[in-house]
């Protein structure tokens, strides 16, 4: 897997290189936009390019446009201390695979990674990854994916994770992090309450 990494913060492009050399993925940083664009262009592509919002040259979400058009098919995503709904939703749209607080932990971190990378579309928004969303089952943004929903269905039955795995045809990784997306979207400790919480809401 190939990661690019762009962030203005040298600190923070150490720390994240680092931590995703360690669990066997490459990576190659940027420290603006006009850095990431260059290597987005010219380097093979890449699996993941995660850019941070406030970053100099970024210029917003046209920055998430520009990275999205030129990514020869490469997934887009965003990362910053903290953005408005409105704006990861707008980037959302635009064909970003997701938003990522810095502040996430590492393990977290780098499950997220993966699974965008992988196809799925997370948005960790508020900038706490583990905080509970008891309203999130009736909010028009936090809607389920596709993918969740499958594998909602699949928890109904009591199937392990490994089993849904095998079933869908995904990593077991993948279903580990969308279970906890699950969760915590609906507010809950596990995945047990969560199919209960999801059945009383008309999700199943």
């Amino acid at each position: 897997m190939r990661v690019l990494i762009a962030d203005d913060q040298e600190m923070l492009r150490e720390v994240f290189h680092a931590l995703l050399s360690r669990n066997e993925i490459a990576v190659s940083l940027a420290e603006d936009f006009a850095s990431a664009l260059n290597e987005i262009t010219t380097c093979e592509r890449f699996d993941l390019i995660l850019l941070d919002y406030h970053m100099p040259g970024m210029d917003g979400l046209d920055g998430v446009r520009r990275a999205v058009s030129q990514s020869k098919g490469g997934r887009v995503a965003l990362m910053s201390g903290n953005l408005q709904d409105h704006v990861i939703r707008d980037a959302l749209d635009l064909g970003a695979a997701g938003f990522l607080p810095k502040e996430m932990p590492a393990k977290n971190f780098v499950q997220a990674i993966r699974a965008m990378a992988d196809g799925e579309q997370f948005n960790f928004g508020d900038g706490d990854p583990d905080a509970p969303r008891r309203d999130a089952a009736t909010r028009e943004d936090q809607l389920l994916t596709a993918r969740e929903t499958l594998v909602l269905k699949q928890l109904e039955s009591g199937k392990t994770n490994a089993e849904i795995a095998a079933e869908l045809g995904l990593k077991e990784i993948t279903v580990n992090f969308v279970v906890k997306t699950l969760c915590r979207k609906f507010g809950t400790p596990d995945h047990a309450e969560a199919v209960l919480v999801a059945q009383k809401a008309g999700f199943l």
